[in-house]
């Protein structure tokens, strides 16, 4: 268990020998995926294997691979070459793996395995996850209305993890505008790994619902989050609205996104919470951006922000906030609130 802890921990370059159809449900952050089997190998001998047994599914196995041996060499050669510290893993550290490690000996390279695999390194980072039961850090939690800037000032901090990066979500109802989030395995494991890297007494985080996105932060963080103590900063209405107008329409269109394209975002996501705004404010909402991205009318954007602000997300935190209230350790303006922050960050106490 402590060489599978410290191979997350230090970021270990681990060549996965999975088919690609298992990489992308989940991996590791510092793994790259060489297989030994593609999709269509690994579900002939699936197949082999259930129908005839292991030793028919070894020769199928073989008779595959008899004309890629050298190619697969060479790709793993040229990663173990870059990177002397990696091991390899298949699912359960069996067949796979072996060979792989045989193929690579025969060639003068001695890698080592992760015993147990990839379920091994997986159930290692679930333990790491929920070890916070045990720890004895302190969390901190940083709170404030949409637009206030909470991500940016965490990711000034060295004691802080970023939640929202790790989900590439922004949290909100707009937060999902421009990436792919990843799987949530691959969500979990990314935490696993931020977290054991993470040194000192002090942990900040930004305050979220359980959901950021389609993810889920896992029961046991999510639990302490909500029993830790809290910072509010606190900024102006004008101040919030400047922000999330660069953020969710003037940044992208300066990235090259299309009015056209911004509009189809911008609409998705208006629409998953027209429940929440009702019919008249969606409609409302809706049609000014429509009429400021397509139709080139002469409205700002931060008319219908004003109003999302004001109407929907306001309310919201407000009478969320007001539930924590108990836990507010300060509520004040982002210049008093950062140097707080600093203060508890050096002093690594609360």
């Amino acid at each position: 268990m402590d060489n599978r802890i410290n191979i997350i921990k230090n970021s270990t370059p681990l060549i996965d020998l999975r088919a690609p159809i298992e990489f992308i449900k989940g991996a590791f952050p510092s793994s790259v995926n060489i297989p030994i089997l593609n999709n269509n190998q690994r579900a002939q001998v699936g197949t082999k294997y259930k129908n005839q047994g292991n030793d028919a599914a070894e020769r199928l196995g073989f008779n595959l691979l008899k004309n890629e041996r050298n190619k697969k060499v060479h790709l793993w050669k040229k990663f173990i070459n870059k990177n002397p510290t990696a091991y390899l893993y298949c699912m359960r550290g069996g067949k796979r793996s072996q060979i792989a490690k045989s193929w690579l000996s025969d060639d003068g390279i001695n890698v080592p395995i992760i015993e147990g695999g990839y379920k091994a390194l997986r159930n290692t980072a679930i333990g790491i996850l929920n070890s916070v039961k045990e720890d004895k850090k302190k969390w901190v939690i940083l709170a404030g209305r949409t637009g206030t800037g909470k991500t940016d000032i965490l990711r000034s901090l060295k004691s802080a993890i970023d939640l929202e990066n790790l989900a590439m979500h922004k949290g909100s109802a707009f937060g999902g505008l421009f990436q792919e989030q990843p799987t949530a395995i691959n969500f979990e494991n990314n935490l696993a790994s931020e977290y054991i890297k993470h040194n000192g007494n002090i942990l900040f985080l930004e305050d979220e619902s359980q959901r950021i996105g389609k993810l889920i932060i896992p029961d046991i963080w999510y639990r302490k989050m909500k029993e830790s103590k809290i910072i509010v900063i606190d900024l102006t209405l004008e101040e919030r609205i400047i922000n999330i107008t660069k953020e969710y329409v003037y940044d992208p269109l300066e990235n090259g996104l299309s009015k056209k394209n911004l509009n189809e975002l911008l609409q998705s996501s208006l629409f998953k919470i027209r429940k929440r705004l009702g019919l008249m404010l969606y409609n409302e909402i809706s049609i000014k951006i429509q009429n400021i991205l397509i139709n080139s009318c002469e409205i700002s954007h931060e008319e219908w922000i004003k109003e999302l602000l004001v109407n929907y997300y306001d309310p919201m935190y407000d009478y969320q906030l007001e539930t924590k209230k108990d836990r507010c350790l300060l509520k004040s303006n982002k210049s008093e609130v950062i140097n707080f922050l600093i203060q508890i960050e050096a002093n690594q106490s609360l």
